[in-house]
């Protein structure tokens, strides 16, 4: 029977799998950066450089740091395709039988920065309000029982020489993602991505996809029930089905009420992109939920599935329902890294720090498929009261820095 690999050991073959076509230097600086994050928990190059701990003047370490954070020959769309790559078969076996592919919106915020490049305004999730910073653009897998893995991320600007529009800027990671994902997976997103040119080129992808439609939309819904807005055809929508949502254990679960709508066609467009008032040819569903923790607004989610039954129409309420579990990933690398201190004068510094931290994430989430007791007990060196929870990445980062230092002495 082999030896089981210790989580150095884990840690070294996963800098050499998503680093293996970077040149050597390179690959030093993803294998530094990469502890220098698990260990003082920051996307700061001086807290970096303090984690590494090199006998010379922090300021060469920090200096060296940002040589390589700036580096040409660095290679970010290597390292991204060799992660996906990775993490692809953990995507077709049991725990991901038919995975959900969560892609969410969020942003980081910089109030205070004058000289970071291209800063843009910025819808802040947190205050619900506009604010300057960056987008961010980010993609994982969600599993049986709530498992999940990060698969890319990629910051954008409005203000950057390369931008053009945001689906310009979402469609490449898209694309990237859907190259390595399974066929039949199925997609979840948030508001943000309701639009049509978006979903025209979901359809010419091949994705099984869900969207959040903007409730007080004004677009016209071509339904058996008639032509409606969203939000008029929820009034016409009797939501009569009960069902109770899978998040959260036993009674306790909320009671969700649930109405869908089949056969129903959006807006036709031109060649010049004009909207029109006739329908176009491809059928969606669109379904309503309200009650429990939904708010005073239903829920309204069209898809390209065809719903036909209250078994078709709460699957697809709970897959959308499992998209929400991105949004506390996005607030772990926030929170866990402290991606809204990160400090760059480069863009090319401020995307590939962004790229850093979700790879950091990356191998947690790689730990977590692993040997459950080598987690738990890495887990339980953080002392917190009860058990250890199923979303345990604040534990395992605040253990996993001590478990690597003795191995940080020579690099790959």
């Amino acid at each position: 029977m082999p030896r089981e690999k210790s989580i150095a050991e884990r840690f070294d073959a996963y800098v050499e799998a998503v680093g293996g076509r970077l040149y050597r230097p390179n690959r030093r600086f993803l294998r530094d950066a990469l502890f220098g994050l698990l260990e003082n928990r920051s996307s700061l190059l001086s807290n970096i450089g303090r984690a590494l701990d090199e006998p010379r003047k922090l300021i060469h370490t920090e200096k060296r740091l940002s040589r390589g954070l700036a580096s040409k020959r660095y290679d970010d769309a290597a390292v991204e395709t060799d992660y996906l790559k990775l993490v692809a078969p953990l995507l077709r076996d049991e725990r991901y039988p038919r995975p959900t592919i969560a892609v969410d919106l969020t942003d980081i915020t910089k109030p205070r920065a004058r000289k970071m490049p291209y800063l843009a305004t910025v819808h802040d999730g947190s205050k619900g309000e506009l604010g300057t910073g960056y987008d961010i653009i980010s993609v994982e897998a969600v599993g049986v029982q709530g498992r999940r893995i990060p698969l890319m991320a990629r910051l954008f600007s409005s203000k950057s020489p390369e931008y053009r529009s945001h689906s310009t800027s979402f469609l490449p990671v898209l694309s990237a993602v859907a190259a390595h994902a399974p066929k039949d997976a199925f997609w979840a997103f948030d508001v943000g991505f309701d639009s049509q040119n978006l979903f025209d080129h979901f359809n010419a992808m091949g994705l099984k996809y869900a969207v959040r439609l903007k409730f007080l939309g004004k677009r016209t819904l071509f339904t058996p029930l008639g032509n409606a807005t969203p939000s008029a055809l929820a009034d016409l929508c009797p939501r009569t089905h009960r069902h109770r949502m899978r998040r959260g254990n036993g009674r306790g679960n909320p009671m969700l009420q649930v109405g869908w709508v089949p056969d129903v066609y959006l807006q036709k467009y031109t060649a010049s992109r004009n909207v029109t008032n006739t329908p176009g040819t491809t059928r969606y569903s669109v379904v309503f939920a309200s009650g429990g923790i939904l708010g005073q607004q239903p829920l309204a989610i069209i898809t390209n599935e065809d719903v036909r039954t209250a078994d078709d129409a709460t699957r697809i309420v709970d897959v959308y329902l499992d998209r929400w579990g991105i949004e506390e990933a996005n607030r772990f690398v926030k929170q866990g890294f402290d991606l809204e201190d990160v400090r760059a004068l480069t863009w090319t510094g401020l995307r590939r720090m962004v790229q850093l931290v979700y790879l950091a994430y990356g191998f947690l989430a790689l730990l977590v498929h692993g040997p459950r007791v080598q987690v738990e007990r890495l887990a339980a060196t953080f002392k917190a009261f009860g058990p250890v929870p199923k979303y345990l990445y604040y534990r395992l980062l605040e253990g996993i820095g001590r478990v690597l230092r003795p191995s940080m002495d020579s690099g790959p």
